[in-house]
């Protein structure tokens, strides 16, 4: 599939987080209350030195979390074959955990290893469990950076390929946009204050990080950096959701389930993120803050008798409960249950419709809806959402058919249904439009492979490693391609290539 997901991870080169100097000069008390903020300490240097040990069972493969001086080193290995990082990024303000990058050149790749707080315990990263080969594999592109960092140096319009330094701290920017016009005219009003927006662009400031749904959607064009605050996220991407059990919890779901609660839907929109999150204030005592929160609505509570006596509101109404989705690790449930729950398992349809958020242009919903499909089938490969991917997408009007995303899924669905031709087709058109997209090109040279015309498949998936030589899929497609067609020196020297680029890749290290 032609989209790639990655979790993120941070910088550790820079110092910690801090508001900009320019802004600290007139608001010093905010800027330093930021910087000790969950955002503000989101990203450092290489977090947790404690040492440790996880096995992963599906592969066999051992991975050991080590020290050396000041550097912290991730060791992988499988069958005597050892790949050694050091970490040179870190994600994570400590409250679930801390995840690693390590750096080989200009590219990013995140660690199968973290460190999770709750439990002091080191276990493998979400979304390497359930692979047969574990490697240093999953890349770092501009998706996975979004919600981590300030700015993003990419190098020559590409969305993986990192100048130095790769990337900036999150700071005031954030929330608040451009300090453009506020510098040149210091008043109320001259920068976006999230406060006094409408209801929906004021809580996209929080959805753009707080919302993780079951997928994203990027609008033609948009690429997730365009967001900024004043605008509604589906002016961007649009974030669709499934129905799912009332016990579920995702990691990244508040804003999600803060929308659910009786609470905010009684508000009339008064209720949101900021009612209880001042990243401006230290709060040292998280329950008194929410306290003094439900009292401003249920004061008459404790006098009338219509509840005993409480210190505090949250272990009841707001208890911390396990997502699914990240292990070792416990979340605050942001639905605000009236009366204390037990989780419950995930239940409920198997493969629950998806809807959006809120709903982009008329013009984009079911151009949008129909990549979410795809993008969910390729996630959980399932085939109704493939299915439904190609009902939704093949019946755009032309004019909407012709947008590289949309096409290169139709052209996926149709390689899956073996109508070769008409995927080699749509995969033309769609690397005519975007000529530097490399996953494009490969999927172009993997339909030409099925289709007997080995020629111009060895050049398409040349075409795309000299794209991107990072990812390793044209080099394997093109080695296959090789050794059916009975030349197993070209298909070793394929091989060899990518290990030139990644000389430590366990896989095509392990001996046969």
């Amino acid at each position: 599939m032609h989209r790639l997901k990655a979790c993120v991870l941070l910088l550790a080169s820079l110092a910690p987080v801090r508001a900009e100097d320019t802004c600290a000069r007139c608001h010093p008390s905010e800027a330093a209350a930021f910087e000790h903020s969950p955002m503000g300490r989101s990203l450092g240097p290489p977090s947790v030195f404690t040492e440790g040990r996880i096995v992963h069972k599906l592969s066999g493969s051992t991975i050991t979390i080590q020290r050396r001086g000041a550097l912290l080193e991730h060791k992988l290995e499988q069958r005597g074959v050892i790949a050694k990082y050091s970490v040179a990024y870190s994600v994570g303000d400590g409250i679930v955990g801390y995840s690693y990058m390590v750096r080989l050149g200009r590219y990013l790749y995140q660690s199968p290893a973290s460190y999770y707080t709750q439990t002091k315990s080191w276990d493998l990263t979400p979304g390497y469990e359930t692979e047969a080969h574990l490697d240093f594999t999953h890349q770092i592109t501009s998706g996975c950076l979004f919600c981590h960092t300030g700015t993003v140096n990419f190098i020559g319009g590409t969305t993986n390929q990192f100048g130095d330094p790769p990337f900036t701290a999150i700071s005031c920017e954030r929330c608040h946009g451009s300090p453009a016009a506020h510098l040149k005219n210091p008043v109320a009003g001259s920068i976006v204050n999230p406060v006094k927006l409408a209801p929906s662009r004021r809580d996209s400031v929080c959805e753009q990080c707080h919302l993780e749904g079951e997928v994203r959607i990027l609008n033609p064009g948009r690429d997730w950096w365009d967001f900024q605050p004043g605008q509604t996220t589906e002016s961007v991407f649009v974030t669709y959701l499934r129905t799912a059990a009332p016990g579920t919890l995702r990691a990244v779901s508040q804003s999600e389930l803060l929308a659910q609660s009786q609470c905010a839907r009684q508000s009339g929109g008064r209720l949101w993120c900021g009612t209880c999150h001042n990243p401006h204030a230290g709060e040292p005592d998280r329950a008194q803050v929410v306290r003094r929160v439900c009292l401003s609505c249920h004061n008459d509570l404790f006098a009338a008798g219509r509840h005993q006596a409480a210190a505090e509101c949250v272990s009841c109404h707001m208890p911390r409960l396990r997502p699914t989705n990240v292990a070792h690790s416990a979340v605050t449930d942001h639905s605000i249950p009236r009366l204390p729950r037990a989780q419950q398992p995930e239940a409920g349809d198997a493969n629950p419709e998806l809807k959006a958020w809120r709903e982009p242009d008329p013009a984009l919903a079911r151009r949008d809806l129909g990549l979410a499909y795809f993008d969910r089938a390729a996630n959980t490969h399932t085939a109704p959402d493939l299915q439904e991917a190609y009902r939704i997408l093949s019946q755009l009007p032309p004019q909407q058919r012709q947008d590289s995303a949309v096409e290169a899924d139709l052209g996926s669905v149709l390689l899956a249904q073996g109508q070769t031709d008409f995927a080699i087709r749509m995969y033309m058109r769609a690397s005519t439009q975007e000529p530097t997209n490399a996953r494009y090109v490969y999927c172009l040279g993997a339909a030409l492979e099925r289709a007997g015309k080995m020629e111009e498949a060895v050049k398409d998936l040349k075409r795309s490693i000299e794209l991107d030589p990072s990812r390793p899929d044209a080099y394997l497609e093109l080695a296959q391609l090789y050794r059916r067609a009975g030349h197993e020196a070209e298909s070793r020297n394929a091989l060899r290539e990518y290990l030139r680029f990644m000389p430590q890749n366990i896989q095509l290290r392990l001996p046969d």
